[in-house]
C-alpha cells in the first residue's frame, strides 16, 4: 500500500471520528431535550365496563377490618358526621394550591407569598390527618382488640408511606430491660 492511500485512510478515519464526538456533543449538551415541545402521555385507560369502581374509604376500612354491619353503619355515621368538614379542607387546599402555582407561573413570582401558602397547606394536610385520628379514636371503643391493633397498624403504615408492620411503633420503641 502506498503512503500516501494511508494517510487519506488516517484522514478518512480522523473526520468519521471526529463527526461521531462532535454527534454525541451535540445531542448531550446542546439539543433541546427531546420531551420538550412534545404533547403530554394520554390519560391511562378507563377500567373496563365491567370491572368495579375505586372502592372509597368505608369500604376499604371495612374489607381491612373485617368489620360486622353493627360496626360499619358506626363507622358510616363516623364519616358522615365529618365529610363537609373534610370536603371544606380539600377544597382550601386545592385553592391554594392553584394560587401557588398560579403566582409561580408570574414573571417575578412573590415568594414569601408562595411560602405563606405552602405553610398553609402543610397545615391544612395535617388538620386533615389530625382529624382522621380523631375519627379512628371515636370509633376505637367499637373494635374487637385484634380490629384495633390492626386499625392503628394501618393507619402509621399509611401516613408513614410503608408496609405492614407487625407491632404498632409504639410497642417497637419500649425500652428493653437491662439484662
Amino acid at each position: 500500500m502506498s503512503s500516501r492511500l494511508l494517510q487519506l485512510l488516517l484522514i478518512f478515519s480522523l473526520l468519521l471520528n471526529s463527526f461521531v464526538i462532535a454527534g454525541f456533543v451535540y445531542r448531550g449538551w446542546i439539543a433541546p431535550p427531546t420531551e420538550v415541545g412534545l404533547a403530554p402521555p394520554p390519560p391511562p385507560p378507563p377500567p373496563p365496563s365491567g370491572s368495579a369502581p375505586r372502592p372509597g374509604p368505608l369500604e376499604v376500612v371495612t374489607r381491612e377490618l373485617d368489620l360486622d354491619q353493627g360496626q360499619r353503619e358506626v363507622f358510616r355515621s363516623l364519616i358522615e358526621q365529618h365529610a363537609a368538614k373534610r370536603r371544606e379542607r380539600l377544597q382550601e387546599i386545592h385553592r391554594d394550591r392553584e394560587q401557588v402555582a398560579a403566582e409561580m407561573r408570574r414573571p417575578q413570582p412573590d415568594l414569601a407569598k408562595v411560602e405563606g401558602l405552602i405553610d398553609r397547606v402543610s397545615e391544612l394536610r395535617g388538620e386533615l390527618i389530625k382529624e382522621n385520628l380523631r375519627t379512628l379514636a371515636a370509633f376505637e371503643p367499637k373494635l374487637r382488640p385484634e380490629q384495633r391493633e390492626r386499625m392503628y397498624v394501618i393507619f402509621a403504615d399509611r401516613f408513614a408511606g410503608v408496609s405492614s408492620t407487625p407491632q404498632r411503633p409504639r410497642e417497637q420503641a419500649a425500652p428493653r430491660p437491662p439484662q
